[in-house]
C-alpha cells in the first residue's frame, strides 16, 4: 500500500511539474487548473499544494508568481472544505472560487498587460474542467471502466499541455519528452488500437512542436506510431526497437539533423516498454477498454432467431397439414339395397316394380328411416311401398337390419365428430406455432446508438462495461460482477430507453469476473391484487388463479365447483389448471375457452363448474371479461362503477360453447372485482354485491376483498351457505418518471 502511493504522487508530481512548465506566449496557466483539480478529485491538499507552490516559484521566481500560487491555493483549498460541507455544490464552489482566484493576476499586469490577462483566466478554468473530467474515472471512479470518449479526449488535452512542459524540460540535451513518448505510444498500441498509438503519437508531437516552434516533430511522432502498429503483432523487444528506429529513418527523410540525445531517450523509452509484464498490459486492457465481441453476438442473435423461426413455421406448416387431411377423410357410404336383395328379388311382382318411377329410392327412404330410430313402423312406409302385397316381409327385413345399421351410423357420427375435435386442435397448434415462429423470425433491429448511451451512462455510474445489445424488446448488458446492483442496471436502461425496463434474469459468468443481465421493456400498467375467501366445510369447491401471461398480458379467473366440499374443489381446480394451460400457450380467449369445456364436456364425471376471466392488456389497458354462469363482475373507476354479466352454461355441461364476452377499457386507479355466488347469494343479490363493492374507498385490494367477504358473512350470522370467494385487482401505472412512449 505505501509502495502504491508513493508511486501515485510520483506520477501525481511529475504530471504537475510538467503542466507547471508548459507556457503560452508567456503564460503559465495549466498548472492551477490542474492542481485545483486534483484537490476536487479527492487528493490531499497539503501535499499536492505546497508543491505547486514550489514548482511555480522554481518556474518563475518572482512576488507575482508567488502571489498568484498562493491565491490559488488558498481558493482550492476553501473549495474543498466547503465541498466537505455542501456535497451537492462541491463543483460550483471550486468553479466560483477558482475563478476568484484569477484576480490575483492583476500583480503580473505590468509583465503581461491588461489583455492577456482575461485570457490566462480563460485557459486556467479550462484546464480546470478538462482536468476534472479525465481524472475523475481515475481518482474517484478508482479505474472502474473504461474511459468515455470525452474523457480521453480531455486526456488528450493534458498529453499536450505536458508534452509541452516536458518539452522545455532538457538536461544536456536529453529530453524527457521523447522519453515518455517512446514509452506511451507502443503501450497505448498494445491495450488500446492503432488510433489509441496514433492518437497519443499525435498529442506528444503536438506538444513538443509548441515547444520546440518545429512542425517535423508532430511527422516523427506519427510516423514512429505507424512503425509501432506495423510491428505489433511481433515479440515486444522487436515491435520497441522498431519504434526507437523509426526516428532515425523519419530524420532522413526529411534530412534533418539526428540528435543523438533524443535517439537514445527514444530507444529508452521504447525499451522501458518491453520490460512492462503481459498480465499487467492485459489487466490495463480489461479494465479501460470493451472486448469486441458484439459483432459476433449479434450474428449469433439473428442466426439463432432465424433458424428457431423457420422451425416453428415448418411445425406449423405440419399441423395445417394434419388439419387439412384429418377434415378430408371421406366418410363410410351407408350401403343400401338390403330389401331389394333380400324380399323383393325373390317376389314375382319385381318386375313390374322396377318399371314403376321412384321404386328404389322408396326403398333406401325406408330403410335410413329404420336406421334412424332403429326399428320399423309401418306409419312411416313411403306411400310407393303401401301397396306392397309383400309388406309384412319389408317390414320384417327392415327390422332385422336396423339395430345393426343404426350403430354404425352413430359409430360413424362419433368417429366425424372426433375427427373435427381433433382437426380442431391441430388448427389451434398451428396457428399458435405459426405466430411464435413469426415473432422470431423478424429480424432483430440493433440500435448502437442507445448502446453506447447506456453504456456511458453504467460507466458514469461505476460499473465496468465490456458489452450492451439493445433490440427492439430487450436489453443486454454484461458486466463486471458486483459493480452495481440489477435495480440499478435498470434504471439506467430505462432513464436512456425513455421507458420502464424490468430485470428478466442475470446469466452465468460470460467472461471471467463479468456477468449478463437481460431486460425487457416493462408495460405501462401493473395490477396489484387480492383474495378473500370462506369455505362452506373443509375444503372449497371454489378455485382462483393470478398470472402474467406471455406479451404483457395479464390473467385473473374464478371458478365455482358446483355444491362444496372434495368432489366440487377437483372440478374447479382442474378446470383453473385447464384455463392457465391454455391461456399460456398462446391460444386467443375464446379458443382456450372452449378447448377447455370440450375436454370437461368429454370427460364423463358430469363435475361442472362455472367460470369468470379477466384478461388485462398491461400496454393498452383493454380488458376482455369472459363470463360462464358466473355473477356479475364489477369495475370501479373515476367515472363510477358499472357490471358485466354474462348469461351462460356452465363449463363442461355441453360440447359447444356460448359465453358471454365483453371489452372494456381500464386506465390506471380502475379496480375489478369479482365473487363466486356464494357472496352473492349471502348478500341477497346481485344489486346488493355491486354496491358493497362500490362502498368500498380503501386503495388495497387486501382490504376491499377481505370488507366484502366479511360484509356477505354478517348478512349470513357468521356462516356461509356455500363457498365464496372474492377476488379484487387495482390497475396502476409503472411508468412515472420516464417520458412514455405510444405503444406500437
Amino acid at each position: 500500500m505505501i509502495k502504491r502511493a508513493i508511486c501515485k504522487y510520483t506520477v501525481v508530481l511529475a504530471a504537475l511539474a510538467a503542466l507547471c512548465g508548459a507556457q503560452f506566449a508567456g503564460m503559465r496557466p495549466c498548472g492551477a487548473g490542474f492542481v485545483t483539480a486534483l484537490i476536487y478529485c479527492g487528493l490531499p491538499a497539503v501535499v499536492v499544494l505546497p508543491a505547486f507552490i514550489g514548482i511555480s516559484i522554481a518556474f518563475d521566481c518572482t512576488w507575482a508568481t508567488l502571489v498568484y500560487a498562493l491565491s490559488v491555493s488558498v481558493a482550492s483549498f476553501a473549495a474543498a472544505l466547503l465541498g466537505l460541507r455542501f456535497k451537492r455544490g462541491r463543483k460550483i464552489f471550486f468553479v466560483a472560487l477558482f475563478a476568484a482566484a484569477q484576480c490575483a493576476l492583476f500583480c503580473m499586469r505590468s509583465r503581461i498587460g491588461y489583455l492577456i490577462m482575461p485570457v490566462w483566466g480563460m485557459l486556467a478554468l479550462g484546464m480546470f474542467v478538462a482536468s476534472v473530467c479525465f481524472l475523475r474515472p481515475v481518482f474517484m471512479q478508482k479505474l472502474k471502466y473504461k474511459f468515455l470518449e470525452t474523457e480521453l479526449v480531455c486526456g488528450g488535452v493534458l498529453l499536450i499541455c505536458a508534452s509541452l512542459g516536458l518539452g522545455r524540460m532538457q538536461i544536456y540535451g536529453f529530453d524527457a519528452a521523447y522519453l515518455l513518448a517512446a514509452f506511451f505510444i507502443p503501450f497505448a498500441a498494445a491495450v488500446g488500437s492503432v488510433s489509441g498509438a496514433v492518437a497519443v503519437a499525435m498529442c506528444f508531437g503536438t506538444g513538443m512542436a509548441l515547444a520546440s516552434m518545429h512542425a517535423n516533430v508532430i511527422a516523427f511522432m506519427a510516423f514512429a506510431a505507424l512503425v509501432t502498429a506495423i510491428f505489433a503483432s511481433a515479440p515486444r523487444p522487436i515491435a520497441s526497437l522498431a519504434a526507437a528506429a523509426s526516428y532515425v529513418l523519419i530524420s532522413y527523410l526529411f534530412s534533418s539533423a539526428i540528435a543523438w540525445q533524443q535517439a537514445v531517450c527514444f530507444a529508452v523509452g521504447s525499451l522501458a516498454f518491453s520490460l512492462v509484464p503481459p498480465k499487467a498490459l492485459r489487466r490495463v486492457r480489461d479494465t479501460l477498454f470493451s472486448p469486441v465481441t458484439a459483432t459476433a453476438a449479434r450474428g449469433i442473435i439473428g442466426r439463432a432467431a432465424t433458424e428457431t423461426g423457420n422451425s416453428l413455421l415448418g411445425a406449423s406448416r405440419i399441423f395445417t397439414d394434419m388439419k387439412i387431411a384429418m377434415e378430408q377423410v371421406p366418410e363410410q357410404p351407408v350401403r343400401d339395397g338390403l330389401l331389394e336383395s333380400k324380399v323383393c328379388a325373390h317376389c314375382p311382382r319385381y318386375a313390374n316394380c322396377l318399371q314403376a318411377d321412384g321404386y328404389r329410392e322408396a326403398l333406401a327412404k325406408m330403410e335410413r328411416n329404420t336406421a334412424v330410430k332403429g326399428r320399423a313402423s309401418v306409419s312411416e312406409i313411403p306411400a310407393l311401398l303401401s301397396v306392397c302385397t309383400n309388406l309384412s316381409a319389408l317390414v320384417s327385413c327392415a327390422t332385422k337390419g336396423a339395430s345393426e345399421r343404426h350403430e354404425q351410423m352413430l359409430i360413424g357420427e362419433a368417429k366425424k365428430e372426433g375427427r373435427r375435435i381433433v382437426a380442431q386442435q391441430l388448427g389451434l397448434m398451428s396457428d399458435v406455432l405459426r405466430r411464435i415462429g413469426e415473432r422470431v423470425q423478424t429480424p432483430a433491429a440493433f440500435d448502437s446508438f442507445r448502446e453506447k448511451q447506456i453504456a456511458d451512462e453504467l460507466a458514469y455510474r461505476g460499473a465496468a462495461v465490456p458489452e450492451v445489445i439493445v433490440t427492439q424488446d430487450t436489453v443486454s448488458v454484461v458486466l463486471r460482477s458486483e459493480d452495481i446492483s440489477r435495480d440499478d442496471v435498470a434504471d439506467a436502461v430505462s432513464k436512456i430507453m425513455r421507458f420502464p425496463y424490468k430485470f428478466v434474469r442475470g446469466g452465468a459468468d460470460v467472461l471471467p469476473g463479468y456477468t449478463l443481465m437481460l431486460f425487457a421493456r416493462a408495460p405501462r400498467y401493473d395490477v396489484a391484487f387480492s383474495v378473500a375467501a370462506s369455505a362452506k366445510q373443509g375444503r372449497s369447491g371454489d378455485n382462483h388463479s393470478f398470472i402474467h401471461l406471455g406479451g404483457d398480458r395479464f390473467m385473473m379467473a374464478l371458478c365455482d365447483g358446483m355444491g362444496s366440499g372434495e368432489e366440487a374443489e377437483k372440478a374447479s381446480e382442474t378446470a383453473i389448471e385447464l384455463v392457465e394451460s391454455f391461456f399460456r400457450a398462446g391460444l386467443d380467449s375464446m379458443s382456450a375457452v372452449e378447448c377447455v369445456n370440450q375436454f370437461l364436456a368429454l370427460n364423463e364425471c358430469e363435475r361442472f363448474s362455472t367460470l369468470d376471466i379477466t384478461v388485462i392488456d398491461l400496454n393498452s389497458g383493454d380488458a376482455e371479461i369472459i363470463k360462464l354462469s358466473s355473477p356479475a363482475t364489477v369495475i370501479k373507476s373515476d367515472e363510477g362503477v358499472r357490471a358485466v354479466s354474462g348469461s351462460a352454461l356452465p363449463i363442461g355441461v355441453l360440447e359447444h360453447i356460448s359465453c358471454g364476452r365483453t371489452g372494456v377499457k381500464l386506465k390506471a386507479g380502475d379496480e375489478i372485482i369479482m365473487a363466486t355466488d356464494g357472496i352473492t347469494d349471502a348478500l341477497g343479490s346481485t344489486e346488493r354485491f355491486i354496491s358493497a363493492a362500490a362502498s368500498q374507498s380503501s386503495a388495497d385490494p387486501n382490504v376491499e376483498a377481505r370488507n366484502i367477504l366479511e360484509s356477505a358473512v354478517a348478512q349470513m350470522n357468521g356462516k356461509l351457505k356455500d363457498d365464496g370467494t372474492v377476488l379484487c385487482a387495482r390497475i396502476f401505472e409503472t411508468s412515472r418518471g420516464y417520458k412514455t412512449k405510444k405503444a406500437s
